[in-house]
C-alpha cells in the first residue's frame, strides 16, 4: 500500500499512508463476500497496494484452515503489486518460507499508478489512506492530472481549495476499478469512510462512476468500535463494489456494535452524491414527504469567523467599556488593549446556548466594514488604535497559511479573517453548536453577536420574523434525525453548514 515520491527518482523506499490488514481481518474479508469461493473456482485476485501481502496470504490460509494441501490450492490465480522495495521482497519472502511458493512471476514491484493495464476477476485491496493535502509537494505535482482522468475532481484546481481533503485512497479504487477489472468483477475493499459518510471533498467518488464506467456500491461493514487498525483514529471499514452495474439505494449497511454487526439501510437522501445516511430499516420512508426549507441566497448557512490561528490576537474574555467610541479588552496574552468599541462584538460561547437571558463572556475584533469588506489602510488610519495595535502584531498575522486566506493576505489585507463577509452583520442569526455534540438546538440571536470557528454554524437572516419562521422548521424532529443517520455524533462533522444546505432550497 505504498505510492511512490516520484515516477522518475526509482524512489521506492517511501512511506506514504501505510495501514497494514491483519490477516484475521483480511480473513473475515475474504469470508464475507465470498473471496476465497470465488478463488477456489478459479476466479483471479488482484491486490494492486498489496503491502506484504496479508490479503493474499488470508486466501491460502483458509484453504490449509480447511485440510487443503499448498498443491490444490490455485495460488497461480493470485496476484498482487507493491511499489515499496522493503514490503515487497517481505511478501515475497513469507510465501516462500511460510508456503513454500515462489510469487515472483506474480507479484510485481511498482506504482499501480503507472503498472501496465491487466484486468482480473477480483480487485482484493487495502489503498494508502492519505489526503491529497498531507502528500508530499513534489508527489503531488506528478498525481494532480490523475486525480482529472479518474474523474475525482472537475480540474486541477480544486485540489488547491475544498479537494485538497480528497483521499488518495479514491484514486487507487478508481484506478483499480476501471484498469484493472474485468467487465462485471467485484471489488473489495478496506478503505477510509469518509469517502461515504463525508461531505466535500469525495462527492465526486460518490458519482459511482468513472468515465464511462459505472460502479455499484453493493454493501458497507463499518467498523465502528471495532478495532481493526491500532492507532488509526479515522472511521474505516470494508466496501463491496461491482464494476459495469449502477448502484440501487439503499444498500445493507452493517455497523459493529456490541460485538455484533447491527444492519442498516444507507442511502443519500435528498442528492444522489450526498454523504450517506445510515436508517434503521423500519424508518426507510420517514424523508420521503420532507419538504425543504426555503431560503434566499444571502442566508445560506455559515461557519463562525476563524481567526486562521490568530485568536489570542482577536479573541478577548474581559470587556469594558471606557466612553461611547472605546473599550479596554483583555485576554490571557493581550492585557489591556484599548480598541475602537466599533469593531468590538460579543462572541458566542457553549453557555450561552443554556440560558435564555444570555450575557457575553468572550469578545471579537473584526477590522471590518459593515459590508463585509476588511478596512482598507486608508480606513484604518482613521484609527489610531487600532491601527497601532494591528502594526504591533503585524508580523504574526502575515504569516498565518492557509489556501483560502492567502488570496486574501496577497492583496494586502493581512489583518483580515475567515468566514467574514456581510452576514455576520445581519440582525439576526440562527446558531447551533455544529462541533462535538450529539444534539442539534438552534436558537436566534438577535444583535451583533459572532459565531464562533468550526465550533458553531449558523443562518443570518434579516428580520425577526424570518428567523422564527425557519427556528420552526429546522426544530422540526426529523432534522435531527437526519444528522443522527449521518452517524457523525460526537465529531467534529456533527451539523457542519454543508449537512444542513442539503435541507435548503435557494431561491
Amino acid at each position: 500500500m505504498e505510492i511512490s515520491k516520484t515516477f522518475d527518482s526509482g524512489d521506492k523506499s517511501l512511506h506514504i499512508g501505510d495501514v497494514f490488514t491483519p490477516v484475521k481481518w483480511a480473513i473475515f474479508a475474504a469470508e464475507t463476500f465470498g473471496i476465497y469461493q470465488k478463488w477456489l473456482a478459479g476466479a483471479s485476485v488482484f491486490d494492486p497496494t498489496m503491502g506484504e501481502a496479508n490479503l493474499l496470504e488470508s486466501l491460502v490460509e483458509i484453504g490449509i484452515s480447511q485440510g487443503k494441501l499448498i498443491e490444490e490450492l490455485p495460488v497461480n490465480q493470485l496476484f498482487g503489486n507493491e511499489l515499496n522495495t522493503s514490503y515487497f521482497e517481505n511478501g515475497l519472502l513469507k510465501f516462500q518460507e511460510k508456503f513454500g511458493i515462489d510469487m515472483s512471476a506474480n507479484f510485481t514491484n511498482s506504482d499501480v499508478l503507472i503498472l501496465p493495464k491487466k484486468r482480473y476477476d477480483i480487485v482484493f485491496g487495502n489503498p494508502p489512506w492519505q489526503n491529497f493535502v498531507d502528500l508530499p509537494e513534489n508527489y503531488k505535482e506528478q498525481i494532480k492530472s490523475y486525480f482529472h482522468t479518474y474523474d475525482l475532481v472537475g480540474n486541477s484546481q480544486k485540489l488547491l481549495l475544498g479537494g485538497s481533503r480528497i483521499d488518495i485512497a479514491a484514486l487507487i479504487i478508481q484506478i483499480a476499478l476501471k484498469d484493472f477489472l474485468r467487465p462485471g468483477g467485484e471489488a473489495v475493499f478496506f478503505l477510509p469512510l469518509s469517502l461515504f459518510l463525508n461531505d466535500g471533498a469525495n462527492q465526486n467518488f460518490r458519482t459511482y462512476r468513472i468515465d464511462n464506467v459505472e460502479f455499484s456500491l453493493e454493501k458497507i461493514y463499518d467498523f465502528h468500535n471495532e478495532i481493526v487498525f491500532a492507532n488509526v483514529a479515522t472511521r474505516y471499514g470494508l466496501a463491496h463494489l461491482v464494476r459495469n452495474k449502477k448502484t440501487t439505494f439503499p444498500i445493507p449497511y452493517f455497523r459493529s456494535e456490541q460485538g455484533t454487526f447491527r444492519e442498516y439501510l444507507a442511502k443519500p437522501l435528498f442528492h444522489n452524491t450526498d454523504p450517506l445516511s445510515i436508517i434503521d430499516p423500519k424508518n426507510s420512508d420517514l424523508f420521503a414527504d420532507f419538504e425543504l426549507i426555503t431560503l434566499k441566497n444571502e442566508s445560506s448557512p455559515r461557519q463562525g469567523v476563524n481567526t486562521c490561528g490568530a485568536n489570542d490576537i482577536f479573541f478577548f474574555d474581559s470587556y469594558e467599556i471606557i466612553d461611547e467610541q472605546t473599550v479596554r479588552i483583555s485576554n490571557k496574552v493581550q492585557k489591556n488593549v484599548i480598541l475602537p468599541k466599533q469593531f468590538v462584538f460579543p462572541l458566542i460561547s457553549s453557555a450561552i446556548f443554556k440560558t435564555d437571558s444570555p450575557e457575553p463572556k468572550k469578545w471579537v475584533l473584526l477590522p471590518y466594514n459593515l459590508n463585509g469588506k476588511p478596512l482598507d489602510k486608508q480606513q484604518l488610519e482613521e484609527f489610531s488604535l487600532l491601527e497601532s495595535y494591528l502594526n504591533f502584531h503585524q508580523n504574526i498575522l502575515q504569516n498565518r497559511k492557509g489556501v483560502l486566506l492567502n488570496a486574501t493576505l496577497s492583496r494586502g489585507f493581512w489583518w483580515a479573517l475567515l468566514g467574514v463577509g456581510a452576514y455576520c452583520f445581519f440582525p439576526y442569526k440562527i446558531v447551533w453548536e455544529a462541533y462535538g455534540k450529539s444534539d442539534f438546538r438552534p436558537k436566534i440571536f438577535e444583535g451583533n453577536w459572532q459565531a464562533n470557528q468550526s465550533l458553531q454554524a449558523f443562518i443570518p437572516l434579516k428580520t425577526k420574523a424570518e428567523a422564527e419562521q425557519v427556528l420552526k422548521k429546522l426544530n422540526e424532529p426529523r432534522i435531527e434525525l437526519y444528522l443522527r443517520s449521518l452517524k457523525m455524533e460526537g465529531t467534529m462533522n456533527w451539523a457542519q453548514p454543508g449537512k444542513i444546505k442539503k435541507l435548503i432550497r435557494f431561491i
